[in-house]
Order: structure tokens, then C-alpha cells, then sequence
């Protein structure tokens, strides 16, 4: 199925540049590959490891892992009255993004498309999940709905290759993750917001259920992550040919730039550290690193303008305050015992598998620690996402597996509990925001219904502006956006804001913004009152068009 997935995102880039679009003849040609390629590998796999009965615990685990998947992607975006609501506050910007990428992808009529966030910058983002959905939009699936159906589908998945990669000691490392936060609990009671106080958060619901990329980057990483277990550690059977191998590797960066970063350097790390391994990785960085590379430098330079490395930086400490609370309250005991385990896989007679995958797992984690991979430095949690995934279940099986009761009890609570708690806080009766009426969205839609397609739209950079999501492009997006993405954005938005203020020029700098129309409503109102501009004493929401 991500075999299938991975070529249809593929496919749908040469084919949406050929037709100068995604009509639905491409939508219809590019899904069909999703059935068509995983019969072509299903005769090819090999069935997975038999492993030891399910434990109690197990079940409890896949169990948790369900209800916290049902109740997050089920209230992923909904109607409420006249409201689309979102069940988490962390999606309120990311949900509204994605909306806008996905109708933007569904009717761009030039490939590579130009960026909808930012006029005159072509699109610089990983969108390969938006575009799987933007192929199902032309096929008449709704974009709130294939939100909610490929987020189910993308969880199903992930937690399969969780459990095949580290049972249930991986689904409890992404499900309850978080240090000793609980702890903000005691202190504020039950209401009280751990996320706000935490670094470390919990990764399940700010990564796997805000970063779309990850529903499809998350169980196609640990899939080859286990094959490559399989096949150099385990029974020496390659369960998935090198063909579907390189098929992931290549269609990573679209979904994921820092999974496809991570697994090159556990490839390295592999390469390095087990001989056996380096013919096979050899033919694998052959046939998919050059393709990887060309997918890479889509997603950071847009297919032109300037490339985005420049958001790599120093970052001494991550997010540290200085202080060895910072590290405690965050990382619990996972981090001691982490650098403890490294240490003893030092030794002789240690598991050369451990040692393939902690090591380079661990440089990785230690690199996040220095340098800032993306403007903003919280970010760096996607590769320390892979780092804490890798490690977990060798460093249970390693240190804690063999210990008494008491033992395995006491870990698991230190490890997990804690987690555990945030995981409940983050998914509970409280949550529930408005993202944007219906009704405003319908309003803005009749204003826009003979705009074309490519015509740039001035208007308020809100993260839950209409126009955006409706798949519009407009002059500057959300601020919050811009520069996460490390764009560079601040003379646009100072110019957007000399023609929204009807500053002396305001017509002549639209036009060199390459603006087309204004929009004007409650929005624009609260964000310039002091506009000059003739119509902004309306409240009536309105459209003009720039002469």
C-alpha cells in the first residue's frame, strides 16, 4: 500500500506538469498505481517475523494506541453547527495550512507550483501528503473528509510497522512520551496545559497527528528500518525487494524531509558498522540516493529561487534554559539511561544490531542538540522523533526486559507514565476549536467564484483566512507559516501592508506585488482600521479588482 502511495504522489508531479493541471483523468490515472503497484509487490513480500505470543500488556498497548487514534483523527476537523471544529489546539494553524495546499494543488495549473503562501516564490514544503489529497479532491472526495480518511489510514499503518519494528515498548514510546511533565499536574491540577511548559512533548499529538508527512513517512521509515533488521541482523531474509526499497526512499522527502535525512545516516551508520550490509546499501544508495536528492532539492528550493539550507544554524543546547531541570522535567530517565546504554554497547560481545541502529540513532539525537536543522529550532523534535523510536525497544530489551517485576514496573512507570497522563490530558472532553465558520467560507466563495485560478489575492495573513482555504494564493499567509518555513517574506509583508493601508502608491505597489484583486472584510477591518482605502469603511465583505 505505501509502495502504491509513494507512486502515485510520484506520478501525479510529471503528469500534473505534462496536463498543466490535475484534471481528473490525472487524478484517476495516478491513484489507479496505489492498487496496481501493491499487487505488482505483494507476490514479492515476505511474510514478517513470528514473534512471541501477544502479552496482556501488548494488547493493552495496541489497544491504547487505537482509542487514541479513533479519538484523534475521527475529531480531526468536524462539523459543529456552523463551525468546522478541530479537536487540538496544535492544528488550528497546521489544519488551515494543509486546506490551502490541497485545493491550491488540486486546481495549480504550472508544475512545480508557485507557493499560495507567498506570491512570486514557488512552493518550498514537503506535499506529498496534501497532494494525495489534493488527487482525491478531483475525484470528488471532499478535503475534510480525505483529511479524516487518509489520517485513519496513515494511523492503521503506523501502528502495523510500530509494532513490527519494537511491539508494544514503540507504540508506547510515540503514545506516551514526556519526561516527568506529569508532574505540572500535581502542581496546576488536572487543567492544567503540560505542552505549554514542555519542549519534549508529547509526539503523538503535536508530530504524528499535526505533521501530515508522517502518516505516510512514519510506516514506511520503520518498515525499512525493520527489513533491514531482518535481513543483516535477523534470519538474513530480505522481506522487501530492493525495487520497493528504493521506491520509499525516493518519495520520502515529498512526505518528509527529516525522515529521508534520518535514514540516510542510519544507511551510513549501517554501512559503517556491519560489513555484510555494505554491498546490498551500496546497490540501494545507487539506485535511490540520486532520486532522493532531486526529490529533496523540489521541497527546499520549490524547483527554483534560493534553497532553504540557509535554515541550518547553530542551537547549542536545543531549547535548554541552561539549568539541568530543563533536562529532567523534559527527558525523565529516558536520557540517562539512554547515554548508559550507548556507553555499554561499547563493550565486547554487545549486540552488533544495537549497535548498528542505537549508535547512529544516538549521533543523530546528539547533533540535534547543536545545530538547528529548520528556523525554528523546536523542529529539530522531527528527527529526535526517529532518534527516541529507534532507540526505545533495544534499550527496553537491552537494560530492562530481563529484570525482575518490580524492575520492569518501576521502568515502564518512570519511562511511560508520565506520558501517559499528557496523552489522556491532550485527548479529553475540553478539547474541541472553532477554525472557521461555514458560513464566512461560503461568503468568500461567492465573491470568488470567477476569480481564476492563479490570480493573486490580497488580504489579512490570518491562519484561518477564507480565501486561503480555499486554494487561493494570496499576496503573504500566515506569519507563523512564513517563517517556520524559513521564507523570506518581510518585504512582501511590509508591502502588503502599504496597499492594504492605502498608503500614497498603494495601486502601483499591487501591481508589482503581481496582485490582482482585494479582498475587504471583518478581518482586513481588525487588522488595518486606519486603512485609506475607499471601500474600508464597509463592513460588507467585498472584492476589487486592481486596474
Amino acid at each position: 500500500m505505501l509502495c502504491g502511495v509513494a507512486a502515485a504522489v510520484m506520478a501525479a508531479i510529471p503528469l500534473a506538469w505534462i496536463a498543466q493541471g490535475i484534471h481528473p483523468w490525472v487524478a484517476w490515472t495516478a491513484l489507479a498505481l496505489v492498487p496496481g503497484v501493491a499487487a505488482l509487490m505483494w507476490p514479492c513480500l515476505r511474510p514478517s517475523e513470528s514473534g512471541p505470543p501477544v502479552s496482556p500488556v501488548g494488547w493493552i498497548t495496541m489497544a491504547l494506541y487505537a482509542l487514541a487514534s479513533l479519538r484523534a483523527f475521527l475529531w480531526l476537523i468536524y462539523p459543529e453547527g456552523d463551525s468546522w471544529r478541530i479537536l487540538s489546539p496544535n492544528n488550528l494553524g497546521d489544519i488551515a495550512l494543509h486546506l490551502s495546499f490541497i485545493r491550491w494543488l488540486a486546481v495549480a495549473p504550472h508544475w512545480w507550483p508557485a507557493s499560495p503562501i507567498l506570491v512570486g516564490d514557488p512552493l518550498r514544503y514537503p506535499p506529498g501528503s496534501d497532494l494525495f489529497n489534493a488527487l482525491l479532491l478531483r475525484i470528488g472526495v471532499p478535503a475534510e473528509t480525505g483529511l479524516v480518511w487518509c489520517a485513519l489510514g496513515g494511523a492503521v499503518l503506523a501502528g502495523v510497522a510500530l509494532w513490527r519494528w519494537g511491539r508494544a515498548v514503540a507504540l508506547a514510546a510515540l503514545l506516551c512520551n514526556g519526561g516527568l511533565g506529569a508532574l505540572i499536574f500535581l502542581h496546576k491540577g488536572w487543567g492544567a496545559d503540560p505542552d505549554s511548559l514542555l519542549q519534549w512533548k508529547n509526539l503523538f499529538l503535536t508530530l504524528f497527528v499535526t505533521q501530515r508527512g508522517f502518516l505516510f513517512a512514519l510506516p514506511a521509515g520503520l518498515i525499512l528500518l525493520t527489513a533491514w533488521r531482518r535481513e543483516f541482523f535477523r534470519d538474513g531474509c530480505r522481506s522487501i525487494p530492493l525495487t520497493a526499497q528504493a521506491l520509499l526512499l525516493v518519495a520520502l522527502p515529498l512526505f518528509s524531509i527529516h525522515t529521508a535525512l534520518f535514514l540516510g545516516a542510519t544507511m551510513t551508520g549501517i554501512w559503517i558498522l556491519t560489513p555484510k550490509a555494505r554491498g546490498a546499501f551500496g546497490r540501494l544508495a545507487l539506485a535511490a540516493w540520486p532520486l532522493m536528492a532531486f526529490s529533496g532539492w523540489l521541497v527546499t528550493t520549490g524547483a527554483g529561487g534560493p534553497s532553504a539550507a540557509h535554515s541550518l544554524g547553530i542551537a547549542m543546547g536545543w531549547t535548554g534554559d541552561g539549568t539541568i531541570w530543563f533536562w529532567i522535567l523534559n527527558f525523565g530517565v529516558a536520557l540517562p539511561l539512554g547515554l548508559l546504554f550507548c556507553g555499554l554497547l561499547l563493550r565486547p560481545g554487545a549486540s552488533a544490531e544495537a549497535r548498528a541502529f542505537v549508535w547512529p540513532a544516538a549521533l543523530v539525537f546528539a547533533s540535534c542538540m547543536v545545530i538547528r536543522f529548520a528556523p525554528w529550532v523546536w523542529d529539530n523534535t522531527k528527527l529526535m522523533l526517529w532518534s527516541w523510536l529507534v532507540i526505545a525497544p533495544f534499550l527496553w530489551e537491552g537494560l530492562i526486559a530481563r529484570r525482575g517485576l518490580p524492575v520492569r514496573v518501576s521502568a515502564a512507570i518512570l519511562l511511560f507514565g508520565s506520558g501517559a497522563l499528557m496523552l489522556a490530558a491532550g485527548l479529553d472532553g475540553r478539547h474541541g476549536y472553532d477554525l472557521v465558520k461555514r458560513a464566512d467560507l461560503d461568503r468568500v466563495a461567492t465573491l470568488l467564484r470567477d476569480v481564476p485560478t492563479e490570480a493573486v489575492i490580497a488580504c489579512a495573513p490570518e491562519y484561518n483566512q477564507p480565501v486561503l482555504m480555499l486554494g487561493h494564493p494570496v499576496v503573504c499567509g500566515y506569519e507563523g507559516h512564513l517563517w517556520s518555513h524559513g521564507l523570506d517574506y518581510k518585504g512582501r509583508w511590509n508591502a502588503l501592508g502599504d496597499v492594504m493601508n492605502g498608503a500614497p502608491g498603494w495601486e502601483e505597489t499591487a501591481k508589482k506585488l503581481g496582485v490582482s484583486f482585494i479582498i475587504w472584510g471583518p478581518m482586513e477591518t481588525a487588522r488595518w482600521p486606519d486603512s485609506q482605502l475607499p471601500w474600508a469603511k464597509d463592513p460588507t465583505p467585498s472584492l476589487h479588482r486592481v486596474e
